[in-house]
């Protein structure tokens, strides 16, 4: 469900009409003499119940919702979404969907993205910016820990590239033991593998750690490797590549991030009836593969534009089925 809670101006353009902002702290910023109105809005109406009914209508059973460190305090700028978040599982328990809380956004940013809430430099690594991602993971636990809804936590989405492992992997044992102050195993403890997947074999597991997943993104359209492909050469490495590399990974993984987005090079010569066959081989050999595996959520659920990216869109259109 991304855009929702924590804004990127890509997923939904209009409401950064007229701002030159491109995250949500400089939206914040630019729209607070407007006591939020425009925010409030947003989070009102992008998702409500209907969505909720539709995705279970649509034989979906989990959401992935990424929030940000502000969603149950105001953060100057940024002002919490807890009356939204709190729906959230009311609706989900309402329809039988299971929850991620998935911390997107972290104080400092983790990765200098949009989707962290601010863009720039990583300062996340600062002693006291993670003692405070610490807290945050203590309080989404304690106020959401009996909501039958909630399956599992993801302590730290996407961390940089940059960040040392020992570092994360401190950081990650901690949020486990905030999360294990208040939720039983029943709950998820998720780690993001950082597009480091294979480094966090031998770390966390059990018994000392229980229920611990890995969390992957997976992607075929951000390195030029990947631009370069064919249809045929995408959904080969869904399949093999993909297939292989999941297989090594020791602890339970979830692909906690797929889509349809490629780069438009590989449908050159296609009409449009032909460009769908592929999107719709390429869909299905993602799933084939990932479904081997504990789960797998698309991003995102909506989108205004980027119809590749729109799960929805993708359902209504018969991309996905």
């Amino acid at each position: 469900m991304g855009g929702w809670l924590l804004l990127e101006r890509w997923i939904t353009p209009s409401l950064f009409d007229g701002l030159a902002a491109k995250d949500e702290y400089s939206f914040c910023l630019e729209t607070k003499s407007d006591g939020y109105s425009r925010l409030k809005k947003h989070r009102n109406t992008f998702i409500t119940k209907n969505d909720f009914e539709w995705l279970v209508q649509n034989k979906i059973n989990a959401v992935r919702i990424p929030i940000g460190y502000w969603t149950l305090e105001d953060q100057d700028p940024f002002i919490n979404c807890a009356e939204q978040l709190d729906n959230a599982f009311k609706w989900a328990e309402e329809f039988g969907l299971k929850v991620i809380l998935d911390l997107h956004g972290a104080p400092g940013s983790q990765n200098g993205l949009d989707h962290s809430g601010k863009t720039g430099s990583i300062e996340w690594v600062s002693s006291q910016n993670i003692e405070q991602t610490i807290k945050t993971i203590e309080q989404l636990t304690k106020r959401y820990c009996t909501q039958k809804a909630l399956w599992g936590i993801e302590l730290l989405n996407e961390p940089g590239w940059d960040i040392p492992l020992e570092l994360l992997k401190g950081f990650y044992e901690k949020g486990y033991g905030a999360v294990r102050a208040h939720c039983d195993k029943e709950v998820a403890v998720i780690i993001c593998d950082g597009f480091r997947p294979l480094k966090w074999n031998n770390f966390m597991i059990e018994p000392e750690f229980r229920n611990v997943i890995l969390d992957s993104h997976l992607y075929q359209v951000f390195t030029t490797k990947d631009k370069g492909l064919s249809i045929e050469g995408h959904i080969n490495k869904a399949h093999k590549e993909w297939g292989r590399l999941l297989s090594k990974i020791d602890k339970p993984v979830i692909i906690g991030e797929w889509s349809l987005g490629l780069d438009p090079k590989a449908f050159v010569g296609m009409d449009t009836e032909l460009e769908n066959a592929a999107l719709k081989s390429y869909a299905k050999a993602q799933r084939e593969t990932f479904n081997n595996y504990a789960g797998w959520f698309f991003w995102t659920y909506k989108t205004e534009d980027m119809p590749g990216w729109n799960y929805r869109h993708c359902v209504e259109s018969g991309l996905l089925k």
